[in-house]
Order: structure tokens, then sequence, then C-alpha cells
């Protein structure tokens, strides 16, 4: 059971929203200590443990409330509510619940960092872009957020910048959008080489997990182990819908490239794509209708396809 409040009123929400606070560095003590929650929150994602997120959730809830200028906490209250919505097909969920209390959450939180947190801005501005461009909220402001997040770090911004063109149809300009910033993204992690677009061999630029600032959203952390694997998935799904076969196979085979890739939860789903017909999957993106078509990187499990692990 969540420890959030049943109803957050429009007014709250509104006040919360529009708020300045000015930042800090005081932390809670006790039972609802910050680096308590958020070593938490990423040992659920990392076990796919989708049951734990509402109280997550509730945990940053009850610490904003207690320290509303810790605003690492509320990017993380953003984030945790983003996953509880975004994973909210879990057996066992309560989807319109999980909706009707992620929505204020995500909005207010993460509004509250941009206009606060220089630290978590770009994650805020990437992660609230792609939330108002996949719920179709706002696309055109989820774009504009996403590409204000490029700006500030390329390497968050780059990789939102092609994620959430991902149900553009084959032949729309925003497909090939997509897999011009999947390139872009890949030839920054390689440090600026230029990769052939044909045949985008990764074998040589490829480097272990890391919790280095940057190279992280390159290679994967401790926290976010899979995320290299995870954005050759999609990258590759990308090119099969733009009709690139070839270059999307060597994606497929990228991923498996990766330091982690043996104990990556999804791997499956590049080994089962690397032996399936990908002319029969890129005619599934004709359709008119997306409900037709193979699906982009793992829908269900939005979060954790980059983030969990089998288990050790």
């Amino acid at each position: 059971m969540s420890r959030i409040p049943a109803r957050l009123s429009i007014a709250a929400v509104t006040a919360v929203t529009l708020a300045f606070v000015a930042g800090c560095n005081e932390k809670v003590v006790g039972p609802g200590n910050p680096v308590e929650a958020e070593a938490r929150l990423f040992a659920a994602m990392n076990t796919d443990d989708f049951a734990a997120a509402g109280d997550i959730v509730g945990q940053f809830y009850e610490i904003r409330d207690k320290d509303p200028e810790n605003h690492r906490n509320t990017f993380l209250l953003g984030a945790a509510s983003l996953w509880w919505l975004a994973e909210a097909s879990h057996p066992g969920a309560n989807p319109l619940q999980i909706t009707g209390q992620a929505i204020p959450l995500i909005l207010e939180s993460f509004v509250d960092v941009i206009q606060n947190d220089p630290v978590n801005r770009p994650g805020a501005n990437a992660l609230l872009g792609a939330f108002l461009s996949d719920a179709g909220f706002d696309r055109a402001q989820g774009a504009a957020l996403i590409e204000m997040a490029v700006a500030e770090k390329p390497e968050v911004g780059l990789f939102q910048r092609m994620h959430i063109r991902r149900f553009a149809f084959a032949d729309d300009l925003e497909t090939a959008v997509a897999v011009d910033a999947g390139f872009k993204f890949w030839e920054l992690c390689a440090g600026g080489i230029a990769l052939d677009r044909a045949n985008p061999d990764f074998t040589a630029h490829v480097k272990q997990p890391t919790n280095d600032d940057m190279a992280r959203f390159c290679w994967g952390s401790e926290r976010v182990p899979h995320g290299y694997e995870g954005a050759w998935l999609i990258f590759g799904d990308l090119l099969v819908k733009s009709g690139d076969i070839a270059a999307a196979q060597r994606a497929y085979l990228n991923a498996t490239l990766g330091p982690n890739f043996d104990r990556w939860r999804y791997k499956s789903e590049i080994t089962q794509r690397l032996a399936s017909d990908l002319n029969a999957r890129r005619a599934t993106y004709a359709s008119r209708y997306a409900e037709q078509w193979a699906p982009i990187g793992v829908p269900a499990f939005s979060c954790t396809q980059c983030h969990a692990s089998v288990a050790q």
C-alpha cells in the first residue's frame, strides 16, 4: 500500500509546481534518510521489484514533505513516480490508482528541479520531456525540454531525442531524426569518432560500466547496469523501422559486446532479434496502426529494460 495521500488537490499541485525554493544540502535523518531511499530505489529497479515502487515513491514523498529544499530527493521522487507509471501494467498493479497519484508527482517534482537545481536539471528536462511526449500531453514542449537537456548534457539528451520518436511512422521525418540522434549519441560515446552508418561496428569503442557523471550514460553504471545494452536494443529497433536492416543487425551485435550482457534480464530480446527475419519485422511498420507494429525495445519494462539484471 502506498504511503502517498490518495488524493492531491489541483490547488496543492499548482502551488508546489510554481514554488521557488532555494537549494541546500541538508539531509533528513532517521527512517526517512534520503540516502537510504535512493539506494532502495535503485536496488528495486535492479531486481525488477515493482511491488515496492509505490512504497518507495511514498518514502521520497515523506522526505520531501520534511525537507522540500533537498532537490536531489525531489528529482528522485519524480523519477520513481515515472517508473511507477511507466510499468503500471505489471500483474497485480492498479493502473488507475497509480496514474492518479504518479502524474501530479511527476509534473510538480521535475518542474521544481528544473527551476531550482542546476545539477539535476538536465535529467529532469530529459525525463519530463519524455513523459510529456510519450503520454501525448504536449509533444512539442516535451521535445523542447529534451533539447535543453541536449544543450546541457548531450549524453542524457541525445538518447531521449532518439527515444521519444519511436512512435513515429516509419516514413515520417521524425523516424529519420530518431536514427540520426542515435548515431550522434553513440558517436559522442566513442569520443566524437564518426561511425559507418551502414555498418556501425562498435567493437573498438566498448568500455566498462562506470560511475563517471558523463560516461555512465554511455556505458552503464552500478545503478543502471544495462544502459549500454538497452540503448543498442532501442536503436537497433529504430534502424529496422527505418529500413536499415544491416545496420540494425550490427546494432544488436553491439549490444552483445556489453560487459554486463550475460546478466542482463532482457538479453533474449537481442538473441531473438538476431535469429529472426528482420525484414518481416520491418514490414509491420507499414501499418498505420501502431498496435500492429513490432515493439521498440521492451515496452512493458520501460525503465527496467536498462536497470534490471538477472538474479545472481
